[in-house]
């Protein structure tokens, strides 16, 4: 489901007039930044109005993914739901890197890139919009690549739109690739990593069937994505019989490597955290917890007839920012525009407000910047481990994730396109778990730094989830 920061409210300024509060504390050596943070590569947005998060080692700016440290950047590939050009471009002007090439696929434009392109204005931009057929289904997912003169790649897996908002004022998470090489002569493999990157990013790369996109498709075939640590989840539109987009996918793969204590699985609660929410249904049992929690529920073990019978209630929360969280905010009620649920569709699902908690990040010192950012995870009732985690740009919704069709086929049908990023223990620390015990000394480089506060705040009985 779309996002309400992605309505564009102005036309931007010229690029000229714009500067990056974060870059100036690491231009020219942004590369050790991205070296400190393996092996998650996890960054947050910084805030605008909080300069202690412009030189945090975690935070991130959009300006800092061109800087030269990285590699000489030929050209690169956006991939978003919505973009303001003028700060696009500003970010390419303000790191040296005016006139490199960029292919844009794009939603929502807030200037007319055909009308643009007719008077010769923009000649290093190749565009394309995409449109959905489904009035519910978007190009919602916000991937970058960015290709270097070495043949060199590096992909970025984000929940913020190219736009000056999204990565100022909003909580943000960005997933940033080490550099993918090109694949050497002798080297007889497929390039690809134990977590099937190359081939799934690949797949998503050919499910949009644009000619914009050979010469990229073209490149990820020649890299070698073996360092990839990740595993790439895709969602795009279509009636899906086979597992490999949305919730089905993250179920397979959950199935095969998420590790939880044999004894007591159910324990371990299932948190969902978005910003915003779709029409999930009269009831839980239609959609959440027959399909979207049953997916998410799966590991290594997980007897599946039992989930069936419901014999066993597997915790559930949902994180979702209440009006007291979006009243306090540095903006106040402004900051609500990246909360775009809609108030009739929740009078029509009030069974959820059971399962909600309030937006509270004091550890990130993001609570008082609300939330753009979408995640899943699971983790152990005593808030110490954590099974997985999840990234993505998909809100919980069936449009996002995909829900079963009543046909003989049972086919997952989904309506938007998504793309996130999921980190398993045993491909990127070679354990069982992640820690995510903030309590403990000495915390080594292992330890996974959560984006909100536990434990959770569920709502209080006067609470209200923030509504349009």
């Amino acid at each position: 489901m779309a996002s309400g920061s992605e309505s564009l409210k102005r036309k931007a300024p010229g690029p000229d007039s714009y500067t990056d509060a974060v870059w100036k504390y690491t231009k020219a050596a942004v590369d050790l930044k991205l070296e400190t943070n393996k092996p998650y590569r996890l960054f947050m947005s910084p805030i605008e109005c909080d300069p202690a998060t412009h030189i945090e080692n975690s935070t991130l700016s959009f300006a800092e993914l061109m800087d030269f440290s990285l590699g000489t950047l030929t050209e690169s590939l956006h991939i978003n739901f919505m973009v303001e050009l003028g700060w696009l471009l500003a970010q390419y002007i303000i790191t040296n890197q005016k006139g490199t090439k960029i292919t844009l696929l794009y939603e929502h434009c807030d200037e007319d890139l055909n009308e643009l392109d007719s008077k010769k204005k923009i000649p290093n931009i190749k565009h394309k919009k995409i449109l959905n057929k489904n009035a519910f289904g978007h190009q919602h997912s916000k991937v970058s690549l960015f290709a270097y003169s070495d043949g060199s790649l590096r992909v970025v897996v984000m929940t913020a739109n190219l736009c000056e908002d999204d990565w100022t004022k909003f909580t943000q998470l960005i997933w940033v690739s080490p550099s993918f090489p090109l694949k050497r002569e002798d080297n007889k493999s497929d390039g690809n990593s134990k977590t099937n990157f190359k081939t799934d990013i690949l797949r998503y790369l050919k499910s949009f069937d644009e000619q914009l996109l050979s010469q990229w498709i073209e490149k990820v075939e020649k890299v070698d994505f073996s360092k990839a640590n990740v595993f790439f989840i895709p969602s795009v539109p279509g009636k899906h019989k086979d597992q490999l987009w949305g919730h089905l996918y993250l179920q397979s793969i959950l199935k095969k490597h998420a590790h939880l204590p044999e004894r007591e699985p159910s324990d371990w609660p299932i948190i969902a955290q978005c910003s915003s929410l779709g029409s999930l249904g009269p009831t839980e049992n239609e959609w959440l917890k027959s399909e979207f929690i049953k997916s998410l529920s799966a590991s290594t073990y997980c007897d599946t007839t039992e989930i069936d019978n419901k014999s066993i209630p597997i915790p559930f929360n949902l994180i979702y920012p209440t009006e007291k969280n979006v009243l306090n905010s540095w903006n106040g009620p402004l900051d609500g525009a990246c909360l775009p649920y809609n108030k009739k569709v929740h009078t029509k699902q009030l069974w959820l407000k059971k399962y909600m908690c309030s937006w509270e990040s004091c550890f990130r010192k993001r609570s008082k910047a609300m939330p753009h950012l979408k995640t899943y995870c699971r983790i152990s009732s005593c808030c110490t481990k954590m099974s997985w985690f999840l990234l993505t740009s998909a809100n919980l919704s069936k449009a996002a994730w995909g829900r079963k069709l009543k046909s003989k086929d049972e086919s997952n049908y989904i309506m938007a396109q998504e793309a996130g990023v999921l980190f398993l223990p045993n491909f990127v620390t070679g354990t069982d778990t992640f820690c995510i015990d903030e309590t403990k000394p000495n915390r080594s480089r292992e330890y996974f730094c959560l984006p909100f506060d536990l434990p959770l705040a569920q709502y209080s009985d006067t609470d209200q989830p923030w509504t349009v």
